[in-house]
């Protein structure tokens, strides 16, 4: 069975199809009323000047509990404070909001105001220090090309776990424990892990990939090892003219410094706490969703479907990553040094 009410735009197409001569049984099933309020509509436009929509009738529920001057403080305090809840808002207007109940705020602010509750990005913390590097950096090279890009070696390291929590939210019946097993996130204390160092160039795509022994850090030594096992090679087979790591302690070490200037490798003076302009991060997130997905039950698992997934990377992708690297400069940039959505 159709509805009685209309939308102005429901109305309006309703009279179009009246006027081009159509029967009030096909306008009906065309905008899914019932043939009476399409009826009473023919009816109301009687009275109107041609081409007038007839207006809705005054409503018989309760009038608005805010009004304009009361949307405006509570976006104004949601703009300044984004975290801020809506029993907050109530608590700190009791004047304006004390006979208003937490849910219909929470609909104003969700409806009206177009201010609906997010989950929150989670991003490093910058001192205005690291902001300042961050933006010098990116105005040092914002003028590099995509070619250029692509001759640079990524690098980084990234820690994949056995168990990775795919999702904090469910859509649960209400009539069922939110502790039923199918309904809740599994965790472990201390999952096994393993650390991987990888480099890419946006010329010929992955490069090499090293799996560290469990419990053991990168430090200066082993770090030496890793560029001579698996960076040499990849980086003059990939015709690169620059290598790109963060400035973790092991990668600033004298010894590592020597090495690269000792193989004629040129390193970028990359800002620290900046995974956002490192696109290798993005690799590193798309492997942990995979990996997720995979479900490995050990280390050796965990290590041969990692392999898998680097070596099944298309060099078109690796390509893309680098040459992203001028839209990601320009949003530093444009950002005042602050983190970006990468």
């Amino acid at each position: 069975m159709g509805r009685n009410k209309l939308s102005n735009e429901e109305k309006t197409r309703a009279l179009t199809l009246l006027k081009e001569g159509a029967s009030v049984i096909r306008v009906a099933a065309e905008v899914n009323v019932t043939r009476m309020a399409i009826y009473n509509l023919k009816k109301a436009v009687e009275s109107l000047p041609p081409g007038t929509v007839p207006p809705r009738k005054p409503g018989s529920g309760a009038p608005k509990k805010t009004s304009p001057r009361t949307d405006k403080i509570m976006r104004r305090e949601v703009l300044n404070d984004p975290a801020i809840t809506a029993a907050e808002l109530k608590k700190n207007h009791p004047a304006l909001l004390g006979n208003v109940s937490v849910r219909t705020i929470q609909h104003r602010l969700q409806i009206s105001l177009k201010l609906p509750t997010r989950r929150a990005a989670k991003k490093p913390l910058l001192t205005e220090a690291m902001k300042k590097k961050r933006l010098s950096f990116c105005k040092r090279y914002r003028q590099w090309t995509p070619e250029q890009w692509k001759k640079v070696m990524f690098s980084d390291e990234s820690t994949f776990r056995l168990v990775r929590m795919a999702s904090t939210t469910v859509r649960r019946p209400s009539d069922v424990s939110r502790y039923h097993p199918k309904y809740t996130v599994k965790t472990v204390k201390h999952p096994d892990s393993v650390m991987v160092w990888g480099g890419f160039s946006g010329n010929k795509g992955r490069g090499g990939l090293y799996f560290l022994p469990k419990n053991v850090t990168m430090k200066g030594a082993n770090y030496i090892e890793v560029l001579r096992d698996h960076l040499l090679v990849p980086y003059a087979i990939h015709e690169c003219e620059v290598f790109m790591q963060d400035s973790a302690p092991a990668h600033r070490s004298k010894v590592v410094q020597k090495f690269l200037t000792d193989n004629n490798i040129p390193v970028l003076d990359w800002p620290g706490n900046s995974p956002d302009l490192n696109p290798i991060e993005n690799a590193w997130n798309e492997m942990k969703k995979a990996i997720a997905k995979k479900r490995p039950t050990n280390i050796n698992e965990l290590k041969q479907a990692l392999t898998k997934l680097w070596v099944e990377m298309d060099l078109s992708y690796f390509t893309k990553l680098a040459t992203s690297m001028p839209k990601r400069i320009g949003m530093v940039i444009q950002y005042k040094g602050n983190m970006t959505k990468y």
